[in-house]
């Protein structure tokens, strides 16, 4: 009895899903949280809601597509190619959380390391982490992010690199012999990180001066503009949405 009154509490609510008010949309999206494991018959339709006129709705829908798991990534590539950069922000926390079982974004999450807008890289980057040794396909791109001029891109860059796993330990090793300072600096610490030992390949990364420059400073001296002042938490989705996630440096 109790599963047959969830079931018509759920078809209610995706009934509600195509009602005319977007206010009673989004929040029938976000009442799905309620029904748990139950909520993956509801994919079809969240999927389609992926098309909602109101962009808030895009983004609940998103968020609840992030706890259905595995099952939901083919929705959650639809939300990462949305013109619309905070659904993609919320695409890319989605596939974080949904992490290992995502390998079959990793293709798209490669192409969002590019993206215009910089908290879809960034989430992009911790995506392709936390897919980990299934996102060995994204090792050269990881590394040519240690390029970026944007100094917690880089990090979150080589954070995925050492969450890939063995198979980037050639590439990381490469990098730590770059010309640019920087690249060494990030391949270096993603190889202590993995447990490698870097005093082979350890030369004056940072001098005294450029340790203690603004990230302004930094990309000035490479031709850009710094894209933080800096290092601080950044809220990856939206504000409106229930949480927000902080991107952590160690």
């Amino acid at each position: 009895m109790r599963g047959l009154a969830l079931g018509d509490d759920l078809s209610a609510l995706l009934r509600l899903l195509k009602h005319s008010d977007a206010n009673v949309r989004r929040s029938a999206a976000m009442a799905l949280k309620n029904f748990g494991a139950e909520a993956v018959h509801a994919i079809p339709a969240l999927i389609r809601a992926l098309d909602d006129a109101d962009i808030n709705t895009q983004i609940a829908v998103t968020h609840r597509l992030s706890e259905m798991g595995p099952a939901a990534v083919p929705g959650l590539l639809q939300a990462l190619a949305k013109p619309e950069k905070q659904v993609r922000r919320e695409a890319t926390w989605a596939l974080t959380r949904i992490g290992s079982g995502a390998k079959l974004a990793v293709p798209a999450l490669i192409a969002a390391l590019r993206d215009a807008d910089l908290k879809v890289r960034l989430g992009a980057a911790q995506a392709l982490g936390a897919i980990g040794p299934n996102a060995a396909e994204a090792i050269p791109s990881l590394i040519n992010c240690l390029k970026d001029s944007n100094l917690i891109f880089c990090r979150l860059a080589a954070q995925a690199l050492t969450r890939v796993g063995p198979e980037a330990l050639a590439a990381l090793h490469e990098a730590s012999q770059s010309a640019d300072s920087y690249v060494r600096r990030e391949a270096l610490w993603a190889l202590g990180h993995m447990g490698e030992r870097t005093d082979d390949f350890l030369t004056p990364v940072i001098s005294s001066d450029q340790a203690s420059e603004t990230p302004d400073q930094f990309a000035a001296r490479r031709g850009g503009t710094a894209d933080v002042k800096t290092t601080v938490p950044i809220p990856v989705r939206s504000k409106d949405i229930e949480k927000t996630t902080i991107v952590k440096l160690d």
